[in-house]
């Protein structure tokens, strides 16, 4: 199976990082931070979300800042 024919394809980070205004999926966030997606769905309280009527997105840099601001063991 091609990369093209893939239902779920790779991140791209390279245009994530250098595109103004893309926004991320709730997929690509778990990807970042390496758990699962029902992780992320199960605490949009906590992040930093962009909703769009039912669909949830996310600034990277948000994210990066969620990140930085909990610290360790949180």
């Amino acid at each position: 199976m091609s990369t093209s024919q893939q239902s779920h394809p790779s991140i791209d980070f390279a245009r994530v990082e250098s595109a103004d205004g893309y926004l991320l999926t709730a997929e690509e966030v778990a990807e970042i931070l390496r758990v699962p997606k029902s992780w992320v769905y199960s605490h949009l309280s906590d992040l930093p979300t962009i909703r769009l009527g039912r669909y949830v997105r996310f600034k990277r840099s948000d994210v990066e800042r969620f990140l930085e601001n909990r610290g360790p063991c949180q």
